[in-house]
């Protein structure tokens, strides 16, 4: 039977305690140190990943004891070691292809060092993120009767692996894009090939608030360490798929707007009686496309670097959405702040924006 393994981390004092009961109870400061001292090592082993077609696969999590806010303060190298070593040890465990969860694909040339050092296939699953969070964002758009051919649409991360592809697709599908990221220059050059490309009309902004005032919908996928979007941000009757781990928009949201429609994106169903021996957070049977992916390459022989580097192709992400329908993976209901979206908040907002057109057409 074939093998991947899958390259993941705490996001912060809660996974700590779920991963290490005794941690309950220190201080984050001392929990931090012991973590910078950890070695990687298999978390749990990963059973009953089934195609509809009766393939099976399994595999391993092997953690990275680091948090979010170590990857990005801790020595760049360092970093880069620890992530290689835990890679290294996903291989001697039998992976065939080894998926680099959260942080772990950003550092080291987004994965390409990691592939430098292994003798089997890497990728960062940011191809199946990609399409599963325009999946999400789509069917979100549709169930609240937002027209995408009218709606402004912002993309907070733009620049990064998984936004310049969403904003790439949806500048060809979209009247107005807005791009929002740290860095200037790479907006810019960004805004440049979206241009070629398409007649959008496009806006870039640094700052946050003005990025997303008028945006029907926002798509964000940062590594900024969370909670960077804040409920003054949001335009009423929103729509935001928020795919960055740890989740860019902070849970204030969810009791101070309740105008806004807030969805997890890149999570799906797994086929089959998976055990993942390990509690990351979310309901039996749901994982994040990033580990989704490595699972189906891994059920399609496909040994070989799929989503590396800071530039992912839209063939990648069609070729992947395509091989995921076909072994049974499909994206999961919606979901946000660690709790399903009910139909009852999906008609609360739906309704909030149906009155603010009705006063748009008054006005006018």
């Amino acid at each position: 039977m074939n093998q991947f393994a899958f390259l993941t981390h705490p996001l912060g004092m809660k996974d700590v305690v779920r991963y290490a009961p005794k941690a309950a109870g220190k201080r984050e400061p001392i929990v931090l140190k012991i973590l910078e001292w950890m070695p990687p090592y298999k978390a749990s082993t990963i059973t009953g990943v089934r195609a509809t077609n009766g393939n099976e696969v399994k595999g391993n999590f092997v953690m990275v004891p680091l948090m979010p806010k170590q990857f990005l303060s801790l020595e760049r190298r360092s970093v880069v070691e620890r992530v290689k070593k835990a890679a290294l040890l996903g291989q001697k465990l039998g992976a065939r292809v080894v998926g680099l969860g959260g942080y772990n694909s950003v550092v080291g040339r987004a994965g390409k060092d990691v592939a430098d050092v292994l003798d089997v296939a890497v990728t960062s699953g940011n191809s199946y993120t990609v399409a599963t969070a325009l999946q999400g964002a789509l069917k979100a758009a549709e169930v609240l009767d937002v027209d995408l051919a009218r709606s402004t649409v912002a993309v907070i991360g733009a620049t990064g692996s998984i936004g310049s592809v969403c904003s790439r697709f949806l500048g060809k599908r979209v009247p107005r894009l807005v791009l929002s990221a740290r860095s200037k220059s790479r907006l810019k050059a960004l805004a440049e090939t979206i241009q070629r490309e398409s007649g959008t009309a496009l806006k870039i902004e640094m700052d946050l608030g003005r990025a997303m005032a008028e945006a029907d919908i926002v798509i964000t996928a940062t590594s900024s360490g969370g909670s960077i979007i804040q409920a003054e941000h949001l335009k009423s009757g929103a729509i935001v798929c928020d795919v960055a781990v740890p989740h860019d928009v902070c849970r204030e949201v969810a009791q101070l707007r309740p105008d806004v429609l807030v969805i997890e994106g890149g999570l799906v169903e797994v086929p089959g009686p998976v055990e993942f021996g390990l509690d990351f957070g979310y309901p039996e049977g749901l994982a994040l496309a990033c580990m989704a992916e490595t699972m189906i390459l891994t059920l399609e022989n496909r040994f070989e670097n799929f989503s590396i580097g800071r530039g992912l192709e839209y063939d990648r992400v069609q070729e992947i959405e395509m091989l995921a329908a076909r072994n049974g993976f499909h994206l999961a209901g919606f979901r946000a702040f660690d709790e399903p979206v009910t139909a009852e908040k999906i008609e609360q907002v739906k309704g909030i924006i149906a009155e603010s057109r009705k006063r748009l057409r008054v006005i006018s």
